[in-house]
């Protein structure tokens, strides 16, 4: 695997494990809810929210990690859609909760470097599957 394969990988790996944990201590309380978190949105609790960044945000990147790792046909597609996916997720959850944090910084960042670094040329793409 080349080095920027090796790079999206990592990114994709980060994003969904990250993803994962952060919905899964949504979803039990593990991080205190804040009420104005969900003051502007139709979720009466953050368990919701949790489950979608488990599953969505988090099981898109995993996905997508696996069928790289796998050299799975369309990896690159699923590459990209999981950081268009964290992407979204990112500038959603700062226009409903209407409050920043330095992580939402590095999580749109990688989300976008997924979706700039994942190769969309073919020759390139199999040069990644065969470094």
């Amino acid at each position: 695997m080349s080095t920027v394969g090796k790079f999206v990988l990592g990114l994709l790996v980060f994003n969904g494990l990250s993803a994962a944990g952060g919905g899964i201590a949504l979803m039990t309380g593990t991080i205190p809810e804040q009420p104005s978190w969900i003051e502007h949105t139709d979720f009466d609790s953050l368990y919701f929210p949790g489950v979608i960044l488990l599953a969505v945000v988090g099981g898109s990147s995993l996905f997508a990690a696996s069928a790289m790792i796998k050299r799975s046909v369309g990896w690159q597609a699923a590459g990209i859609l999981s950081g268009v996916i964290m992407v979204v997720w990112i500038v959603a959850e700062i226009a409903s909760i209407r409050g920043f944090h330095f992580l939402q910084v590095l999580y749109l960042v990688t989300g976008a470097a997924v979706i700039w670094c994942t190769p969309t040329d073919p020759a390139t793409a199999q040069q990644h599957r065969r470094s």
